[in-house]
């Protein structure tokens, strides 16, 4: 039986494949609310890459570029769907660091190829059309909150927590602990994240006129 601790034995190609899987769970789990399966998964896996690549005579250099890559064409999409396109450059880098992930041995260029196609496909056919979508369907850039926007608190923000603005769940953090329930402003968005506080009166008032109140 192969010895999977052996580095004389181990297999560049899926040390590398476990890597990309590692990277694409824990993007999954950042983005999917659940039973914290994926974060487990995504972090075994993350884990026994990482060890892998400390028995091998890995490029850290290397494993900066294909992470700045693949991390960086996971999550522009979602940051703004208008850059998303860009992101895709950050393939290059992802291929890059796997052509140069190891010294004495090389990852198949067979497999980077179809991974850096099957991430390009994936973009391009599924996650912009779904991000279209998804926007049409809301009649607004959700991506692009602005300050003064109105929510509700889903889950107790103290200090972080959910809340519903535009019909659309966000990661919120406030100052003040703020129950479920409670009516909102948005004060600034941080990336993925908004900084929010209680709606005053005469906000609440101008929420519940605009017809955007929602129902407990």
């Amino acid at each position: 039986m192969i010895d999977l601790l052996n580095p004389a034995t181990l297999d560049p190609t899926l040390v590398y494949l476990g890597l990309l899987a590692g990277l694409w769970l824990a993007l999954t789990a950042a983005h999917l609310a659940g039973t914290g399966i994926l974060e487990i998964a995504a972090f075994v896996v993350l884990a026994g890459s990482v060890y892998a690549l400390t028995l091998l005579p890995t490029s850290w250099g290397a494993v900066f570029l294909l992470v700045l890559g693949a991390g960086c064409f996971m999550v522009v999409p979602y940051i703004s769907p208008r850059l998303a396109r860009w992101s895709e450059i950050g393939l290059i880098f992802q291929g890059l660091g796997g052509w140069l992930l190891f010294y004495d041995r090389a990852v198949s260029p067979w497999i980077i190829g179809v991974t850096l196609l099957l991430a390009w496909a994936y973009n391009r056919f599924v996650l912009l059309p779904v991000l279209r979508s998804h926007q049409n369907a809301a009649g607004l850039d959700v991506f692009t909150v602005q300050p003064g926007a109105r929510g509700r608190v889903v889950s107790a923000v103290d200090p972080v927590g959910t809340v519903n603005v535009n019909s659309e769940m966000w990661t919120a953090r406030s100052r003040a602990s703020l129950p479920a329930g409670t009516e909102i402003v948005v004060v600034e968005k941080r990336g993925l994240e908004l900084l929010v506080e209680k709606a005053k009166r005469e906000e609440k008032a101008s929420f519940a006129t605009n017809g955007t109140h929602d129902s407990p």
